[in-house]
């Protein structure tokens, strides 16, 4: 680098004396720009050197300005950007230490250890998964599914249905049977006190209880088919039935835009859904039913505009994909 400098040095005096005897020759004023333009080369391949690191990319224009800038202002372009560096070396920035401190290790509290649950979710699923895993380790993992979501766990439970493992099959099915079973008792427990139920406010009552119900098992993915359809018509009953006594439930309306966006009625899905919105119904909930009802009748500046419009500091993890490409 000290070869260069004193190249650089050099032709920089050289292209000076050069312009200081120009006057009015042409000849020696191209000489003074092409010995300007060595000494430039030179004295800002010098500079870029003494740069940080995180300064000197991208290459080209990191020399290129320093080149330009000594071509265009001889010597002084120089002398301007050693100065700066000889200042940044003498009067470093101050970094902020005062958020850092030394933090004591966490005591270990023994009566805490019976709420540790081991074996998240997807460890849990890929072990059932892994076919050629031991029987006794598949079972303890499906064994531990039942502290988790219906909702979660009932498509793993689905797929187990068709295992090679009898055990496994048995055992995925009686968890699901179990839990269609719990909610159809609390629904055949409801449906007798409607029918004797004599005060509308019982009825709407119960009838909410009923729509809430049916709901649930939508919600858990727990009917599929002609069964689904019988639920979701069951819902949008007990929901109508329900709302018609007092319709300022919102988590009725938000039920009745989600069942419409299922069977394919954006209009009537967008609707409900600003109506639950109105009355008060979690918007971060609200808004991507909204967009896909929007999406679903080709109205992509609303669907922008809602996505635009989502302010959740934490969105759920199937949102943030969408999120970011209706954002960006």
């Amino acid at each position: 680098m000290f070869k260069l400098g004193a190249g650089g040095l050099a032709a920089q005096i050289a292209a000076l004396v050069l312009l200081a005897r120009a006057g009015n020759s042409t000849a020696l004023l191209l000489a003074f720009l092409g010995t300007q333009a060595v000494a430039a080369a030179l004295t800002a391949l010098v500079l870029w050197r003494l740069l940080p690191r995180r300064l000197r990319v991208p290459f080209a224009w990191s020399y290129g300005f320093l080149a330009l800038f000594c071509f265009f202002v001889p010597l002084g372009g120089a002398l301007v950007c050693l100065g700066s560096y000889l200042l940044s070396k003498l009067f470093p920035r101050r970094i902020d230490t005062s958020g850092i401190a030394t933090v004591g290790l966490p005591e270990f509290v023994t009566h805490l250890m019976s709420r540790v649950t081991h074996g998240g979710g997807a460890r849990l699923r890929a072990q059932l998964g892994n076919a050629r895993a031991p029987l006794p380790e598949r079972m303890t993992a499906l064994v531990a599914m039942q502290s988790m979501p219906a909702r979660t766990v009932s498509p793993v439970l689905r797929e187990l249905l068709a295992d090679s493992a009898d055990d496994i099959r048995l055992l995925a099915y009686g968890m699901l049977d179990g839990a269609e079973k719990q909610l159809t008792q609390q629904i055949l427990a409801e449906l007798p006190r409607l029918e004797t139920a004599y005060s509308p406010s019982e009825r709407a009552e119960i009838s909410k209880r009923l729509a809430d119900l049916y709901w649930e098992l939508i919600y858990q993915n727990l009917v599929q088919g002609d069964v689904y359809r019988y639920t979701a018509s069951q819902v949008e009953r007990y929901a109508s039935a329900a709302l018609s006594h007092d319709d300022s439930n919102a988590s009725l309306w938000y039920m009745r835009g989600r069942l419409a966006l299922a069977r394919n009625a954006p209009r009537e899905a967008r609707a409900w859904l600003q109506r639950a919105e109105a009355l008060g119904f979690a918007r971060e909930r609200v808004l991507p039913h909204l967009a896909e009802a929007a999406y679903l009748e080709r109205d992509y500046a609303t669907v922008r505009q809602l996505m635009a419009s989502f302010d959740s500091p934490s969105p759920l993890p199937l949102v943030r994909p969408l999120l970011r490409y209706w954002q960006s």
